[in-house]
């Protein structure tokens, strides 16, 4: 892609009130309609839940506990979210009561987890090599709706209508029909050489994006036909040359403009950049922010961007002292956001 020399500072963002000195996972805004509520998980165990005011105010509207660190977490409607991690128990809780509901579990860590709102379900990923579908609306402990093998940890997951795309360690990406998790629809190897961080579909469910650790970020389209094939590409990003070295960092977060197709992405370079997948170009880059991007998420209409930076020990010896672990929300304004 096409860098265009375009940096800005930081003049409509503002932080939420997370513990600066707890490490972020995810952070997740609320897709209904109108919704101000964001959630923000931690590698202490808990996830907090926000509303979003006038004028940057915010405040905490509920948190909650899981015995081991929360790795994803997601809403699944406007009063309800779901939460996974180390403790491999998919927790749901009622935002307002706060009654929480262990809907039941994986046999290892869960890396990931997203909603799918027209079936009211909940989809997990784990290291125990295994996909499972969850019931959203469920009032009772009663298992998974489906299971699936998927051959290796997964690392990364999005959901899109009836389609599931899944990332796993030995770097295959599947395909997947969630109205039949016996079979993938499609394997691939992954267009990446090296680990893969994330994936997130276009808005459009016609192709998806997926990032690896090595500073790259590869655009594949859905349908295996040769002409549909013929319009992915890949491209570097998240790199910096110091001192006559380029240093390559892992691009560790993908979130699409919900409404304008295009995406952001974040890296361990602290840094985080919209783009334009249609004209194959850089919108825009933010200003640097104080350590690791670790998790993105646009609100429903995309004019929200939540920002988690999190030291992810990614090298060593870590920073002394270690930079505050923050939650940003910063405004996105159709200039920045539309493709060009």
């Amino acid at each position: 892609m096409a860098y265009q020399p375009h940096i800005i500072a930081a003049p409509n963002e503002h932080k939420i009130p997370f513990p600066v000195h707890v490490s972020l996972s995810k952070v997740q805004f609320c897709k209904e309609y109108g919704s101000r509520l964001l959630a923000a998980s931690g590698w202490d165990g808990t996830v907090h839940i926000y509303t979003l005011g006038n004028n940057g105010h915010s405040e905490e509207k509920r948190y909650y506990y899981h015995g081991k660190p929360v790795l994803a977490c997601t809403f699944t409607g406007g009063n309800r979210i779901a939460s996974a991690g180390l403790d491999q128990i998919v927790k749901l809780v009622d935002i307002e009561t706060g009654r929480e509901l262990n809907m039941g579990a994986h046999s290892n860590g869960i890396r990931c987890m997203e909603y799918n709102d027209q079936g009211g379900v909940v989809v997990t990923g784990s290291w125990d090599s295994t996909i499972k579908i969850w019931d959203a609306r469920a009032t009772a402990s009663g298992g998974p709706l489906q299971s699936a093998a998927v051959g290796d940890r997964v690392y990364a997951l999005d959901v899109l209508g009836d389609k599931i795309v899944v990332g796993t360690r030995d770097r295959k990406i599947q395909l997947l029909d969630m109205r039949n998790l016996g079979t993938p629809e499609q394997v691939r190897d992954s267009p990446l050489k090296y680990q893969t961080r994330a994936a997130a579909f276009f808005p459009t469910g016609d192709a998806f994006v997926v990032s690896s650790i090595e500073g790259r970020v590869a655009i594949e389209y859905v349908d295996p036909s040769p002409e549909e094939q013929k319009k992915k590409y890949a491209f570097k990003c998240h790199r910096s040359k110091e001192d006559g070295v380029e240093c390559i960092y892992p691009v560790n977060a993908l979130a699409f403009h919900p409404i304008n197709g295009t995406f952001a992405t974040g890296g361990s370079d602290a840094m985080v950049n919209l783009w334009d997948p249609f004209n194959r170009k850089r919108l825009v880059q933010l200003h640097r922010f104080q350590t690791t991007i670790v998790s993105l998420s646009f609100n429903y209409d995309g004019s929200q961007l939540a920002i988690a930076s999190s030291f992810g020990f990614e090298y060593e010896p870590a920073p002394n002292p270690m930079p505050e672990n923050t939650v940003t929300v910063r405004h996105i304004s159709d200039a920045e956001s539309k493709p060009k």
